[in-house]
């Protein structure tokens, strides 16, 4: 497969994944954590516009920006907003999640010992994860009221950016055939089967090298970032 070839299945994925829902008034934003530092941006971005008063920031150790001097994912995205104007007094810090279920298992349960019963949320998260993120609320935060969003950004800019090319295709690749996975293993609620078109493309992905983000057997039954 020619590189022009890659990144046209790329795209085509990349699309898919995305789900690009309107963003609703809610009572928190949840920041997912990862190597991706746009969620920090977004999440700076939503709470100056008063979708939400509060934030929470969840992410452990197992992605932590690179040079980011920082021990967890969570503490590296709080840096940020405390540097653009938001109050430390309004963010809460979760530390301990390393996948997408501990993110809402352990969210949840830092605002229950935090006697806080909420029940919209807007969730940020990386632009190639917000069709798993909605899957995972399905089944992990059914009583909840959750949209998600992510950075605002077309994907030949998202190529662009600090993250290497390489790892882009191999994380969307990976992002695909886990969707299918998890929803095979009832880990996660989907409408319908990922379209066979698009399983495909990410396997020819992986095929082509873009293989970071496969997934062997050991690793089904984990929600993995």
């Amino acid at each position: 497969m020619s590189a022009v070839a890659e990144l046209a299945v790329a795209q085509d994925l990349w699309d898919y994944l995305r789900l690009g829902q309107q963003v609703r008034q809610a009572e928190c934003i949840l920041v997912f954590g990862g190597h991706d530092l746009g969620v920090a941006h977004r999440a700076v971005e939503l709470y100056h516009e008063g979708v939400a008063p509060r934030l929470l920031v969840s992410g452990g150790a197992a992605n932590v920006p690179t040079n980011s001097g920082f021990g967890t994912e969570a503490e590296a995205i709080a840096a940020i907003l405390l540097a653009r104007g938001v109050p430390q007094g309004n963010i809460m810090i979760e530390r301990l999640a390393s996948n997408t279920s501990e993110n809402f298992w352990f969210s949840a349960e830092m605002l229950r010992d935090s006697g806080l019963r909420l029940g919209r949320f807007v969730i940020v998260q990386k632009p190639y994860c917000e069709r798993r993120t909605v899957a995972t609320a399905r089944r992990r935060w059914p009583e909840r009221m959750v949209t998600v969003t992510s950075e605002v950004v077309k994907f030949d800019d998202y190529c662009k950016g600090d993250i290497p090319v390489q790892r882009i295709l191999s994380m969307i690749a990976g992002e695909i055939l886990r969707l299918q996975q998890y929803a095979d293993c009832g880990l996660i609620e989907i409408d319908e089967p990922v379209p066979n078109e698009l399983l495909e493309g990410a396997r020819h992905l992986q095929a082509s090298g873009f293989n970071a983000r496969s997934m062997g057997a050991r690793h089904v039954g984990a929600n993995l970032r």
